[in-house]
């Protein structure tokens, strides 16, 4: 069982979940995304759902153990490099290189998408195709829900 604990945020204001372990952060992206569908059929989506769509799980700042995890090998080294040339340590005290962390997220959820009926492909870069798939089944059971609220009623 893994021990440590993640926090996911989208911009610096708005927190999907804090300090929880591996399966309940799996859980929290999951219901996240699941709001942001319906909001979206609905038209009142926010600009976090939105970036979640475009972005995928791009748009994820994700912290294990309080360390910002980064996916991107160059970037990070560029950034470490320049750390120590101001001999700052605060870079590495609270950044971390994990490109593979991401890859098991996307496995992972694809996996629980699949197991709940939605075959979706990577989630890395956009989440458009699991959006749409998403608003089509709300938008359908609001209509079926519509109907048998009328077919209740008319029975009266």
């Amino acid at each position: 069982m893994e021990s440590a604990l993640y926090s996911a945020r989208i911009g610096d204001s708005y927190s999907i979940g804090e300090r929880m372990q591996y399966e309940a952060l799996l859980r929290r992206i999951m219901e996240f995304t699941i709001r942001a569908a319906i909001a979206r059929s609905i038209d009142e989506s926010e600009w976090e759902h939105e970036e979640l769509r475009h972005k995928g799980l791009g748009a994820l700042a994700i912290l294990r153990g309080g360390k910002a995890i980064w996916i991107d090998g160059e970037l990070y080294a560029r950034e470490l490099a320049e750390a120590k040339r101001e001999r700052d340590p605060r870079f590495e005290q609270s950044n971390e290189l994990d490109p593979v962390l991401f890859e098991r997220l996307d496995c992972d959820l694809r996996e629980r998408w699949r197991r709940a009926g939605y075959d979706v492909p990577c989630l890395m870069h956009d989440m458009k195709k699991l959006f749409t798939e998403l608003e089509r089944d709300a938008s359908d059971r609001a209509a079926g829900a519509r109907e048998d609220l009328l077919a209740e009623l008319l029975k009266v």
